[in-house]
């Protein structure tokens, strides 16, 4: 094995160790109050640990377990000071094992108690790098296996809380809103389901977030879906105020794809009260929209036609137009327009009181 993932594979083991020796310390009692205390439990699959609050305890520990400071430091797990002792990186911190897509041990994320910054990772290393590791992944990776869908979160304890909703779903996170590419076909080389969540905070930077993951999800994965969450509340914070609230908002999915699109209506808001901005925020949405599953590219037809003030006829014409530019996956200009017939009238017959 790889010495800097050994070195990283001993930290885990201390830090899980001193986790569970220190029920009546703050990062246990912290674990427990936000509903998060399985993690103490010594079956949990996921390696939530402690960094105790001593300089040495973790160089220490990996001396004694053969390995030299030369990997200590290439491992990122301490660095030497000036008067040449070595520090550890990771003190008094809730720590959680970033894992590469090999399922290796080979970076940590830590939440502090109250300092700054909140959370901090493992620096770059040969074997380490955020945009390329995930975490979660090995804590669920029978149940990714199993078909469970991946939701994407923003933080460790997001993603923890996200688990511990049932089988049914495996919290990813790549510890922020920049999901990358790498992360993304990380997700895919592990999970056998076709569809995947993403559920970022419901600030400006999650939202964004949430979107930008759309281009990177969407070759991978038949079905991209989104749970919105309330305004200013993350995953861990919904759990800790009612696992219910949780589950209910991950089970009110939506595409990602009809999300953006309103997010992109939005962008337009300020020159829809004339034609041409309105033709020019229909022109700016129309990829999406002809991105979007059969059954409901009718309905957006309709809702586009009744939000910029267009006759229906008009966006059938733009959407058309845009098959040319950009066709739908498996879908023909003839395909289309029994798609945009077909909904329109679907959409316009309904019983109002439905």
């Amino acid at each position: 094995m790889n010495a800097l993932v050994r070195a990283n594979e001993l930290a885990a083991e201390l830090f899980r160790r001193e986790l569970r020796n220190r029920r009546s310390g703050w990062a246990a009692d912290h674990l427990i109050r936000r509903r998060l205390g399985a993690a103490l439990n010594s079956d949990s699959t996921w390696e939530i640990g402690f960094a105790p609050d001593r300089w040495t305890r973790l160089v220490d520990h990996l001396r004694s377990n053969g390995v030299d400071d030369d990997v200590i430091v290439a491992a990122g797990l301490a660095s030497p000071t000036p008067s040449g002792y070595l520090a550890a990186r990771f003190r008094d911190r809730i720590t959680f094992v970033a894992h590469d897509i090999d399922l290796r041990p080979v970076g940590f994320v830590a939440r502090s108690r109250s300092g700054e910054p909140r959370y901090l990772n493992t620096r770059s290393t040969k074997v380490y790098t955020k945009g390329r590791s995930l975490v979660g992944l090995v804590a669920q990776r029978k149940r990714l296996a199993s078909g469970a869908v991946p939701v994407v979160v923003e933080g460790p304890m997001d993603a923890y809380a996200v688990s511990l909703l049932g089988d049914q779903w495996a919290g990813l996170t790549p510890c922020g809103t920049a999901l990358t590419r790498h992360q993304a076909l990380m997700i895919r080389e592990h999970a056998v389901a076709d569809s995947v969540i993403m559920m970022f905070d419901a600030d400006a930077g999650g939202r964004a977030g949430a979107e930008r993951s759309l281009a990177l999800l969407a070759p991978l994965f038949g079905t991209v879906l989104i749970a919105e969450l309330p305004e200013r509340r993350d995953p861990a914070a919904l759990y800790s105020a009612d696992p219910g609230l949780l589950r209910t908002a991950i089970r009110q999915t939506r595409p990602l794809l009809e999300f953006a699109i309103d997010a992109e209506l939005a962008r337009w808001v300020r020159v829809l009260d004339h034609v041409s901005g309105q033709v020019d925020a229909l022109r700016a949405v129309a990829p999406l929209v002809v991105r979007l599953p059969s059954d409901r590219i009718g309905t957006q037809v309709v809702r586009l036609a009744a939000h910029l003030n267009l006759e229906e006829r008009v966006v059938s014409r733009e959407l058309l137009a845009c098959v040319g530019r950009r066709p739908r996956a498996g879908a023909s200009a003839d395909d289309l327009e029994a798609d945009l017939d077909l909904g329109s009238r679907t959409f316009q017959n309904r019983d109002p009181g439905s």
